[in-house]
């Protein structure tokens, strides 16, 4: 059985390609409108970006997709190296791409022609730009991932390359337009849980094709591959609502706007690959672990159909990352707070007005939803319900925080700020790492071993304390969003980490004991210290209420030194309880055989 692909089937799927490009082209001059910028810069970038934009985006779903096929799905080592090959190929075209994308938005940006006397002349210029920097990160990004991808084919290889390409999608998302400033947060995260479910739902089904046949109609691994795809589907569904909402003006733009009636074309293709993904999990439904030939056939025809109008789909998305969205970039609110953070300043942290402030955070909904998706995934191993309950309580916990008043707050008062981090880690990361099981290689530690286990238990708390100390990067944080979630997730991973240290630890009070008293310890710093925190940050928002920025900082450390003493009083509490139900049922069976011996 030969798998050397048909010159037929390479001659398709150059038609298709050449159709999409031709597509991406077409719907980019529409959408466009005439823009100025678009017009300076020439034909060249104007018909060339978007087929940049297309190739780069193909080329990226597939290293994404064939990774995470590559390090989830297959089984066979000898199909992991043909993905392996796929990816690395997928990398390097990538890499091209971005790099040639990176030299047709200078031109756009800078309104020079390709190839006239004065382009690439102040290149250097545009790269340090927050576009060209991330633009930039995006083939260095690239580049990584296909060497990492052409080393090897191991498992652990395979996931890291996946994760790489998750990076490439974060940097390609922060290159996108973000509508107006207060809805920039919300414009780029979308565009990453986008490009994250068209790689995984795109590269993956194409990965799957180019496989022999014995592995590409596994039933198993194609069951498997159908459960990723109907979750991306939902993300994309939503993700796109959503990011086309924030780049409207208005329900006028569905009947004015090409660049909105492109994203409704978008939307009816996602319909119609919903319909052949219903279909074939229907297939997948009458199927066993061996499938009829009928079955294969149609399952064949249903996943190139799919992969035909997913790449129209891509087309139809390049296009639209070339062009400019209706929605005006608005001005900031007046007022100092709304300068800094492109929010209006919000009212007195009074209880009704508490209650009233939410901020939807879509990367942070499409966290949960994975995780949650991953608990109950088909193959999931059994866990308890206490498990399942605490690690629901951890993430209700975490959109609380990262979408309601402590957000909103954050962004403004250091006390809020603060008791937001450290809630993320004792509360939510608590929940949460109390759910997970903990690493088999962490509980073989055994005597001074276990000592590695402070690495865990302390490292992310030491870094989210590095970063509030140091003024630069805690500004970073709170101005860049990409930073902003960083330091989300690294406070709660300080608490997520630490609670499988002390679980897998055979002294777990004094392995507890570390990181709160870290903990208090910056609690108590931030209440002794007269040196404000950002002070160009915090100290500069125009508050009429909580005016003192030092005295709220030292507010926030009072909360934190409160949120360290009760964690530690709980901590205290469940290791005792613990400890005494290990005695009792190690007990049990002796106090038993004693009753038996009575007995005789």
């Amino acid at each position: 059985m030969t798998t050397r692909p048909h010159p037929g089937a390479l001659l398709a799927a150059g038609g298709v390609l050449v159709l999409v490009a031709v597509v991406s082209v077409l719907a980019a001059d529409a959408a466009g409108g005439g823009a100025l910028a678009l017009a300076d810069a020439g034909a060249v970038a104007r018909h060339g970006g978007p087929v940049a934009s297309l190739i780069a985006d193909l080329a990226a779903a597939v290293l994404l997709g064939g990774a995470v096929v590559a390090g989830w799905l297959l089984r066979e080592d000898e199909d992991r190296v043909r993905a392996m090959a796929l990816v690395a190929i997928a990398g390097g075209v990538t890499t091209l791409a971005r790099g040639v994308s990176l030299l047709f938005s200078y031109a756009v940006a800078t309104g020079q022609p390709v190839g006239s006397a004065r382009f690439g002349s102040d290149l250097l210029v545009f790269v340090s730009t927050d576009l060209g920097v991330w633009l930039i990160t995006a083939v260095v990004l690239a580049a990584i991932a296909t060497t990492a991808a052409a080393t090897g084919s191991s498992v652990g290889l395979a996931r890291t390359v996946a994760v790489l390409a998750g990076m490439l999608a974060f940097s390609a998302a922060m290159t996108g337009h973000a509508a107006g400033d207060s809805s920039h947060e919300v414009a780029t995260s979308t565009m990453l849980v986008h490009l994250l479910a068209v790689g995984v739902w795109l590269g993956g089904l194409g990965t799957l094709q180019l496989l022999p046949e014995r592995s590409r109609d596994d039933a198993r691994v194609v069951r498997g591959y159908s459960h990723l795809a109907l979750v991306c589907w939902i993300a994309l569904a939503l993700s796109g609502v959503w990011a086309l909402a924030v780049r409207m003006n208005g329900p006028g733009d569905l009947l004015t706007s090409a660049y909105v009636q492109i994203g409704l074309a978008k939307a009816a293709l996602l319909i119609a690959l919903g319909v052949l993904g219903a279909l074939q999990r229907r297939e997948l439904a009458t199927a066993g672990t061996v499938w009829a030939r009928g079955s294969v056939a149609a399952y064949r025809r249903l996943a190139l159909l799919e992969l035909v109008l997913m790449a129209l789909a891509v087309s139809l998305a390049a296009a639209m990352s070339s062009s400019p969205p209706p929605a005006e970039q608005s001005t900031p609110p007046s007022g100092p707070a709304g300068l800094l953070t492109g929010y209006v300043l919000p009212p007195a942290p009074e209880l009704p007005a508490l209650l009233a402030q939410w901020r939807p955070a879509p990367f942070h909904l499409a966290l949960c939803a994975v995780v949650l998706l991953v608990w109950w995934r088909a193959a999931a191993p059994a866990r308890p319900r206490r498990a399942t309950v605490r690690l629901l309580l951890g993430l209700g916990a975490l959109l609380v925080l990262t979408q309601g008043p402590f957000e909103v707050y954050a962004t403004v008062a250091s006390s809020a700020h603060l008791l937001q981090h450290v809630l993320l880690a004792a509360l939510a990361g608590v929940l949460i790492g109390s759910a997970l099981t903990v690493p088999e290689r962490w509980r073989a530690l055994t005597g001074r071993s276990q000592l590695l286990l402070l690495l865990p238990a302390a490292a992310p708390l030491l870094l989210v304390g590095a970063a509030y100390a140091v003024s630069p990067v805690l500004h970073l944080a709170l101005d860049s969003h990409p930073a902003h979630l960083a330091l989300q997730l690294l406070s709660l991973l300080a608490g997520v980490l630490p609670v499988l240290a002390v679980r897998a630890s055979t002294r777990p009070l004094l392995l507890a004991a570390v990181p709160l008293a870290l903990t208090a310890a910056g609690g108590a710093a931030l209440l002794g210290t007269d040196v404000l925190l950002a002070a160009s940050w915090f100290g500069a928002t125009g508050r009429t209420w909580w005016a003192d920025a030092l005295a709220d900082q030292r507010r926030g450390g009072a909360a934190v030194l409160g949120v360290a003493l009760l964690t530690a009083i709980a901590a205290v509490v469940t290791l005792l309880l613990r400890r005494s139900r290990i005695r009792r049922a190690a007990s049990a069976p002796s106090a038993g055989a004693r009753g038996a011996a009575r007995g005789r």
